[in-house]
């Protein structure tokens, strides 16, 4: 498959963490961010906290043409566990990275390339574009796998779509997140969420403008629930996967992490890791 357009690439970008815990297995989102010429991969805390023996697929590379493809359907597997991962230091803020550059560098050496695209920092909105493009309510996408489900013949992940339902630009509750309207289920947990526009896009005066636009804004962690009883409570998104009575109902609110909180966990990764 020759993987050309802007939509096209996203798909590459996450990966579906799998583990084992104590209380059964779990199920979540990964993506990759490159970062001071690393490679990482980004998810929530509670995503990998408590795993004992998980793994990942990344798709197998075709590198027989200049420029990489991905062979469909055709993966490469690696192991994880919980202690490969460093969260932020806010307790707060559910972030988590490990480092898989030599990981993946081993894994091309063996014979086994894949083909990964990256999250960077050149696509977090700057100031000046949240100033000129980045109205209150925004179209975004995220990209994972919602209650576990996947296209496991092709190993691609399922993209959804909302809109923000709270100003990307302003921390909502004075915490540097903001809520998103759209369907978020368990396994969603470590999505990307982008807003993409494909062929033209507006800016907050109307004005438009030809070609594409992504812009990467965070990382989904938790949603709204309503109990039986009405009450409205935060909830981590849960990634255990075991039988149980159904009592409560999603009210589609997704609070996702803002992009700088995961530069903030990568750092003090590289911090922790230097120290040691």
């Amino acid at each position: 498959m020759n993987c050309n357009s802007l939509g096209e690439k996203l798909l590459f970008t996450v990966v579906r963490l799998e583990g084992k815990t104590t209380n059964g297995t779990s199920v979540g989102t990964g993506f990759l961010y490159e970062y001071k010429n690393r490679l990482f991969l980004v998810t929530n805390k509670h995503v990998v906290n408590g795993v004992l023996d998980g793994y990942y697929t990344m798709m197998r590379a075709d590198t027989t043409e200049e420029f990489w493809n991905p062979i469909i359907g055709q993966g490469v597997k690696f192991n994880f566990k919980a202690s490969d991962f460093i969260g932020h230091p806010d307790t707060k803020v559910d972030v988590a990275v490990a480092n898989i550059s030599l990981k993946v560098g081993e894994a091309k050496e063996e014979g086994n390339p894949v083909y990964c695209l990256r999250v960077d920092n050149s696509i977090i909105p700057t100031e000046e574009q949240v100033e000129k493009f980045i109205s209150p309510l925004e179209e975004i996408i995220f990209i994972g796998y919602p209650n576990g489900i996947w296209d496991f013949q092709n190993l691609l992940p399922i993209i959804r779509k909302g809109i923000t339902a709270t100003p990307y630009y302003y921390d909502f509750l004075g915490e540097k997140k903001f809520l998103i309207d759209a369907s978020v289920f368990p396994g969603s947990s470590g999505s990307p969420v982008f807003i993409y526009y494909s062929g033209g896009y507006p800016d907050k005066m109307g004005n438009l403008y030809d070609g594409n636009r992504i812009f990467f804004l965070g990382i989904v962690a938790q949603t709204y629930q309503k109990d039986e009883e009405g009450e409205i409570h935060i909830k981590k998104l849960p990634v255990v996967e075991i039988p149980v009575a159904i009592s409560k109902q999603m009210i589609d609110l997704g609070i996702v992490f803002k992009a700088s909180t995961i530069i903030e966990t990568m750092d003090y990764y590289l911090k922790i890791a230097k120290e040691q």
